[in-house]
C-alpha cells in the first residue's frame, strides 16, 4: 500500500497532496519509535478525555455528533481499537502537535513541515 502511495505522488505531484513521511506513519501506526493509539491520540473530544497523563492534543477538539447535540470520543468510533486507526487527519493531527520530536534534526523538520502544509492545503488553510 505504501509503495502505491509513493508511487502516486512521485507521478501527479501537483495533483495528490501527501507526503512519503505521512505515508510511512499512516501505513506503519508508528512514529519517532511511538506507535500510535489511545495514548498518543491528539484527536479526542477534549471535555471527554480523561487520559492520564495527558498527551500532546488538539486544544479545543470536540468531534460532535450530527445532529449537533451529542459529543463523541472522536472522529472514528465510540468502541475502536485506537492501536488499528487509520483516520488521516488524526494521524496528521499527531505529527503536527509533536513538533519538539521533529526538531532534532534536519530531515525530521523538514518531515514535520510537509505535513503540516499537508493538512494546511486539504483543509484550504493555503492554496495549492
Amino acid at each position: 500500500m505504501r509503495a502505491e502511495m509513493d508511487a502516486m505522488l512521485d507521478a501527479y505531484p501537483d495533483t495528490v497532496i501527501s507526503s512519503k513521511y505521512y505515508h510511512e506513519i499512516i501505513t506503519t501506526g508508528k512514529m519517532m519509535g511511538r506507535s500510535f493509539g489511545w495514548m498518543e491520540c491528539p484527536s479526542v473530544t477534549e471535555p471527554i478525555d480523561n487520559r492520564d497523563p495527558k498527551p500532546k492534543r488538539l486544544i479545543g477538539f470536540i468531534r460532535w455528533s450530527s445532529q449537533l447535540q451529542a459529543m463523541h470520543r472522536c472522529c472514528t468510533s465510540e468502541t475502536r481499537d485506537c492501536s488499528t486507526c487509520k483516520d488521516g487527519a488524526a494521524h496528521m493531527s499527531w505529527v503536527m502537535v509533536n513538533k519538539r520530536a521533529h526538531i532534532k534534526t534536519t530531515k525530521d523538520l523538514q518531515n514535520w513541515i510537509e505535513v503540516y502544509e499537508m493538512f494546511a492545503k486539504l483543509y484550504r488553510f493555503i492554496p495549492w
